[in-house]
């Protein structure tokens, strides 16, 4: 297997902004916050089938959530965990945009099916898998999951408006994880990545060094 491709942040984001555009999804002039047709994109934008099936057997040692087969170019999301899907859409969202990133950043060429991880095999298989260790090219799935469903110009502009406001803690935070239909981790790992705000245990600060210094925001 070949080493996993670096990508930079700024890449990734410039990825996830580029196929939004193309699909027509404007997150620059959002006058709410609004959630990514994270669905729609797969199956319209990049014509990759999607269905619902159990796929446990993919990995008996593990919680499987969803797969993506390239050389079927199918993205199957694990029937056994759709009532889990169904409770937290949040969770659904995020595996979905979770395996398209796999076939954005790891299938090279798309019409011959070579990936760059030498997965060109129909039978070979990306599965998203509940464990805490993620191997690179897992991690960069999930960046590309939280760039796509959190776009950076929506993110600095909602999160603008809330520090204008002086009204940012962890239940507006919760409100614009529901806007955008991702969960709260989810939407606490991507302010801190992008450096908005630092979340920690609960506890909302302006950045890390305010976090270091123990600063958080109090009214």
């Amino acid at each position: 297997m070949s080493r996993v491709p670096y990508i930079s942040a700024e890449e990734m984001e410039d990825i996830a902004l580029n196929i939004l555009t193309d699909y027509g999804f404007d997150c620059e002039n959002m006058v709410l916050p609004m959630a990514t047709p994270i669905e729609e994109i797969i199956e319209f934008h990049f014509e990759l089938d999607f269905a619902w099936e159990p796929i446990d057997h993919f990995d008996p040692s593990g919680i499987v959530m969803a797969a993506i087969l390239p050389g079927q170019k199918r993205i199957i999301m694990n029937e056994s965990r759709k009532e889990l899907f169904e409770e937290k859409i949040g969770t659904m969202n995020f595996t979905m945009a979770h395996e398209l990133g796999h076939w954005v950043l790891h299938v090279n060429d798309k019409d011959n099916l070579q990936t760059s991880l030498n997965l060109n095999k129909s039978k070979e298989v990306f599965y998203c898998r509940s464990h805490s260790t993620r191997p690179p090219v897992e991690q960069q799935a999930d960046m590309f999951a939280g760039a796509i469903l959190m776009p950076k110009p929506a993110l600095e502009k909602f999160v603008g408006k809330l520090k204008a406001a002086r009204n940012i803690d962890m239940g507006s935070l919760y409100t614009l994880a529901g806007f955008f239909k991702v969960s709260i981790s989810a939407l606490c790992v991507r302010l801190n990545r992008l450096e908005l705000l630092y979340v920690h245990k609960g506890q909302v600060y302006n950045s890390k060094e305010e976090y270091d210094g123990q600063i958080a925001f109090e009214f």
